[in-house]
């Protein structure tokens, strides 16, 4: 089974996150509305979709075919497991909101037709200001798009939508990360995510476990990194694939406080990539060495 489909989902997020943070940047530094941040982001996502659709069509590419694993005992429970906690998200009445002000931010947003001008605690204009670097984080600005354009309420974008979103794309990095570990077969890959799952479920005991801050905060950054980017993350380095390394990089820096980008997949790139050439200096030295004792006695023979 390949996971390309699971690629292009995963990054076409990441590159719909970064073209947030374009639209989001727009409204904190030009003073744009937010109605009409909504509608460049709106621009961006239709213009991109286009791009895509244009260079799959010079190029010819042909359509990827998705093998059918009906009937599959295993795909047939981890279908079942998905389901499930999909519907525990759904009709779940917990949610995570210590020291998180999505929500109020989202309003304030729609409320205002302005971006990070009211404290959403206070609903009073800033009198200090707020730091530059919080200024970028664009989820806010992601969710409060998908409120205004689905209609939906803001409450269920934020608890429902979003958090269902982060386990399905939870899954398919991890499927992802599978295909890397087990040469793409199906059936391991399939056995590799039903563990994931449980592992979902039985994490659900305290704040700041995977399962945990996705059943009950889905719709925080770092549920996102912990679910989404770090897995691919894991799955791009294995396969040298560094693109999807940036985008990692890109969006957990435009998603969570990180030190203007530095954060938590920047540092598992660069641990990476430095073991790799340590990795690969250590076998060239091995591989001198084995052919220097293996010419040495040719070289006596010769005297």
């Amino acid at each position: 089974m390949t996971f390309r489909i699971s690629d292009l989902l995963i990054r076409g997020c990441l590159i719909i996150i970064g073209l947030t943070e374009v639209a989001h940047l727009a409204g904190c530094l030009l003073g744009w509305s937010f109605l009409a941040v909504t509608e460049l982001l709106l621009a961006e996502i239709a213009v991109a979709v286009l791009v895509l659709i244009l260079s799959g069509l010079i190029a010819h590419k042909k359509a990827i075919a998705v093998s059918a694993i009906a009937g599959k005992t295993v795909a047939a429970a981890l279908g079942f497991l998905i389901l499930l906690q999909v519907l525990w998200i759904l009709t779940g009445e917990r949610v995570w909101m210590n020291g998180d002000m999505t929500l109020e931010t989202i309003n304030t947003f729609l409320k205002e037709n302005s971006i990070y001008t009211v404290d959403p605690l206070t609903g009073e204009p800033y009198t200090q200001g707020m730091s530059f670097r919080l200024k970028l984080l664009c989820l806010p600005t992601l969710y409060g798009t998908i409120s205004r354009w689905s209609g939906m309420a803001p409450e269920t974008v934020v608890y429902r939508l979003i958090p269902c979103l982060t386990l399905c794309m939870g899954y398919l990095a991890y499927g992802r990360l599978g295909a890397v570990l087990f040469d793409h077969n199906r059936e391991k890959c399939n056995i590799f995510l039903i563990i994931v799952g449980i592992l979902f479920c039985a994490g659900t005991y305290m704040p700041g476990v995977d399962g945990f801050d996705i059943f009950y905060g889905g719709f925080r950054g770092v549920t996102i990194r912990a679910a989404v980017l770090l897995p691919y993350l894991f799955s791009c380095l294995f396969e040298r694939k560094y693109l999807g390394a940036v985008l990692c990089i890109l969006a957990e820096a435009c998603m969570v406080w990180t030190l203007y980008g530095a954060g938590v997949c920047l540092l598992v790139t660069v641990a990476w990539v430095a073991l790799r050439w340590l990795w690969t200096m250590c076998s060239r030295s091995d591989h001198k060495k084995t052919q220097a004792v293996k010419t040495a006695p040719g070289e006596e023979d010769a005297e």
